[in-house]
Parts: structure tokens; C-alpha cells; sequence
């Protein structure tokens, strides 16, 4: 071939020569997506008769490998999101991308859509501590508040902020732990004098002969209930920790510099809820003393003082792990809801099957979604099982069924988590460099211009740095 028919092209200094006919192809391209005006401005012409681009040279090949008909591939060393930019400049579809290279081109923008929720929300407390300490150097009352706010929530923040993240990490763990202890007998006690008064009221004259030493042999008064109260230090223990979470609470609401998304954070409304819970099973008691003794309809108030639990988020509210433990939950939320409608389907089907297999331990297809549904997860309690070879065979393919469910959907949960937790090091060691520019800020500098800068190790004369 005569030279006039190549062109050398001339990538950021890596040199090709292209056939003219090949570059009529990527021109054509060029101005289809650029416009043909201006396709003359995308590069320059040398003075050797070379067309430069000052574009990526790595992918080129693959970009001329594309307009020569052997498949558009995605370069191993190159990260996707350049390599779009550089098909977007040539005007090539991504869609035209090999299969090979496809699935690894979209499964990148697939996890950067996942990230963004990790970053939505780190950067949405980055804005806050900004302000938060923009307003600590104020003053006003917006200075008080944000000081005030800064020992509140973040534990980091100076000595003052630890103690009171410790002092309030007692209190939950001592809330906790006298709500699960008051459930045990050893932690129990024999009601008194004055408490069998307050549980019997108006009809404690029928149980008197209990009390004043009588003898009760040959009498019919009714025997004595079972009952039993806490100990006393686990009722003043209670009392502490709710006057502690109270003021707690009406702090965090007096001086949340947000108010707005104080009562739509999710720990907020729990602690609010938590003592709501609280309160309500003071006004029940109040009202029927009894109640404190024994089972009633308003055991339901006592049951949800189980969310005082969830007070034990706020300690580690603040630890990435646990964020990114969140961040998993809310990025794989379509996919838990679609492995539990799977799991209600396959439960539905394989109830209906056992209970018309015959076997009589199914007495109704209720009872055989129990069944089902412990099968699929491999829990297998035991307390129902088949018992003929028809309703085996359906037991069989409900168990390697729910193996299988469970085989698919968990993995997408499990790759979501590891993703966000690899990210949240590159986020974490950018927020620790600007802690260490923070800090290395506020160092006092060293005169440069003073006599005494002379005498500093590897201190050069300004000939020297100019030669």
C-alpha cells in the first residue's frame, strides 16, 4: 500500500497507524456523536502530518480493534468507569461490548449504583460535622448547642464526649441486664405484708388469717395465688436508668442542632418508644396494682419493654462495621423481600402437598406450612415429620428446595456486605488523612526566615534550589 493510505494517529504519544479506510469508520463515529463541526476540534494536527488526541493510549487498541471488526474488549488493567469514558469519546455504544467483558463492564456500574448509598450518607454526616463544628467556634446559643450536641453524639470528640459515651453505655447494659434478670426466679422475692394488701385490695380481709398466725386448717378460705415481685434493688435500678434516659432525651431534644431528622432517626424513636413503654407500665400499675403481680391483658406493655434493646445500637452507631452491616440491609432489601415471597410460594405449595399426601401427621395444611417452612430453612425441629413414602418424597424435595433458595438469595446479601465493607476502608483512610491534615494544621509553624532556620537539618541556600 502507498503511505497516503495510512494515517498515523497520535495518542497522547503512542503512535498508530491506521488504514484510511479504518479512519473514515472512527471519524464517521467521531462526528455522529461529537458533530461535524466539531470533530476538528477534538485534536490537533502536527507539524509531521499526525492527528494527536490527548486521550487514554492503553485503550486505543481496543477502541481500533473495534472499528477493525475484531470485538470491542475491556482491558483487565483499565478501570471501567475510564474505559466508558473513552468508548463515550469515540462514540461506541457500550452495548456493543463482548459478552466476556460485558457482564465484569456492567457489574461495576451495578456496585457503584450499590455505593451510593454508602455515600449518600457519609456524606450527609460529613456536611453535619462541618457545621456542627462551624457553629462550635461561634456564639449563642447555636455555640452552645452545637457543643453540647458534639458530647451527645459524637464520642470522639474530646474527653468530655467519652466519659459520657461510657457513663452511657453503663446505663444501657444495667437496663438490660435487670430486665432479662427480673425474669429469673433467683431474682425473685415472696410479696410482704403491705404488698399482699395492695394485690388482694378490698378483698384482703378473706386472706387476713394467712397473716395474723390463725389457724386456717379447718377453714375454706381460698389458698394463696402464686406470685412473686422483683427485688427491691432491681426496682430502684429501674428507676435510675429511666430518670438517666429521660434527661437523656430531653437533652438530645433541646440541644439537636436537626430537629427535623431527630424524629425521623430510627434509635431516637426507639428511645422514645422505650420510654413511652416505660411510663405506660407505671399508669397500668397505678390503676391496678394487681397487675404487678400476675399475668393480665396489660402484659403486652411489659412485653415491649424489649426495645430498650435496641439502645445498644447507639453505642456502636458510630463504628463503620456496623453501618456497613445497615448498608447491606437496605442495598439487598428487594432481594430479602424476593426470597421471602419464594420462600411463602414454596411454603403454600409444599404444605398443600403433605396434607394431601395422606399422612395423617398433617391433620390441616396449616399445620403443614409449619412444617414447610422449617424444612426449607434446615432447621428441622423434629416435632412434625412424615411418616408415609408419598409424604417422604415431598419432604425430600421441600428440604434440597429450600437448600437451593437459600443458596441463591443469601450469596447477594453476602456480596453486597463485603462490598461495602472494602469500600468503607478507602472511605475511612480518607477521613482519617483529613483528621491528620486537621491536626497537622493546628501545629505551630516553624519561621523559615528566622536566624535559627539555618541550623535545620537539610536547610539549602536559595542558590541551591535555584541551581
Amino acid at each position: 500500500m502507498e503511505n497516503d493510505e495510512f494515517i498515523t494517529v497520535n495518542i497522547s504519544g503512542t503512535k498508530f497507524e491506521v488504514s484510511r479506510d479504518t479512519w473514515i469508520n472512527i471519524e464517521s463515529n467521531l462526528q455522529e456523536k461529537h458533530g461535524l463541526k466539531e470533530v476538528a476540534n477534538l485534536y490537533k494536527t502536527t507539524k509531521h502530518g499526525e492527528l494527536f488526541f490527548e486521550r487514554h493510549p492503553s485503550c486505543f487498541p481496543v477502541i481500533l480493534g473495534y472499528f477493525q471488526n475484531r470485538g470491542l474488549h475491556m482491558p483487565a488493567s483499565i478501570c471501567p468507569s475510564e474505559f466508558n469514558d473513552e468508548i463515550e469519546f469515540w462514540g461506541i455504544k457500550s452495548e456493543k461490548m463482548e459478552k466476556c467483558c460485558y457482564s465484569r463492564y456492567v457489574g461495576f456500574f451495578d456496585d457503584q449504583n450499590v455505593l451510593k448509598i454508602l455515600d449518600t450518607d457519609q456524606n450527609a454526616r460529613k456536611n453535619e460535622r462541618k457545621e456542627i463544628e462551624k457553629r462550635q467556634r461561634g456564639t449563642g446559643w447555636k455555640a452552645l448547642e452545637a457543643r453540647v450536641w458534639g458530647i451527645l453524639e459524637e464520642p470522639s470528640s474530646n474527653m468530655l464526649a467519652k466519659i459520657y459515651f461510657y457513663v452511657s453505655a453503663v446505663f444501657v447494659i444495667v437496663s438490660i441486664s435487670a430486665l432479662v434478670s427480673g425474669t429469673h426466679k433467683t431474682f425473685k422475692r415472696s410479696l410482704n405484708l403491705d404488698e399482699w394488701k395492695e394485690f388482694f385490695g378490698d378483698e384482703f380481709y378473706m386472706y387476713q388469717a394467712y397473716f395474723d398466725g390463725s389457724d386456717i386448717s379447718n377453714t375454706t378460705i381460698p389458698p394463696l395465688p402464686k406470685t412473686a415481685t422483683h427485688l427491691d434493688f432491681l426496682v430502684y435500678l429501674e428507676y435510675v436508668t429511666v430518670t438517666f434516659f429521660t434527661i437523656e432525651l430531653i437533652m438530645r431534644i433541646i440541644f439537636c442542632p436537626f430537629k427535623k431528622k431527630f424524629f425521623i432517626s430510627f434509635l431516637n424513636l426507639v428511645d422514645i418508644f422505650a420510654l413511652i413503654v416505660m411510663y405506660s407500665k407505671y399508669v397500668v400499675n397505678a390503676i391496678n396494682p394487681k397487675d404487678k403481680y400476675q399475668a393480665s391483658v396489660f402484659d403486652i406493655v411489659h412485653c415491649l419493654q424489649i426495645v430498650r434493646v435496641f439502645r445498644l445500637f447507639r453505642l456502636v452507631k458510630n463504628y463503620i462495621g456496623f453501618r456497613v452491616l445497615l448498608y447491606s440491609v437496605k442495598a439487598s432489601a428487594i432481594e430479602v423481600m424476593l426470597m421471602s415471597m419464594f420462600l411463602v410460594v414454596a411454603m403454600l405449595m409444599f404444605g398443600a402437598f403433605a396434607f394431601f399426601s395422606g399422612d395423617t401427621v398433617f391433620e390441616s395444611i396449616p399445620d403443614a406450612f409449619w412444617w414447610a417452612i422449617v424444612t426449607m430453612t434446615t432447621v428441622g425441629y423434629g416435632d412434625v415429620y412424615p411418616t408415609i413414602g408419598l409424604s417422604k418424597l415431598v419432604g425430600a424435595v421441600c428440604a434440597v428446595t429450600g437448600v437451593c433458595l437459600l443458596a441463591v438469595i443469601i450469596p447477594i446479601f453476602v456480596n453486597n456486605f463485603l462490598l461495602f465493607y472494602a469500600y468503607s476502608k478507602v472511605w475511612g483512610s480518607s477521613m482519617g488523612e483529613e483528621e491528620r491534615k486537621k491536626n497537622s494544621a493546628s501545629v505551630t509553624p516553624i519561621d523559615v526566615n528566622s536566624d535559627s532556620s539555618s541550623e535545620l537539618p537539610g536547610k539549602h541556600s536559595n542558590e541551591n534550589v535555584k541551581s
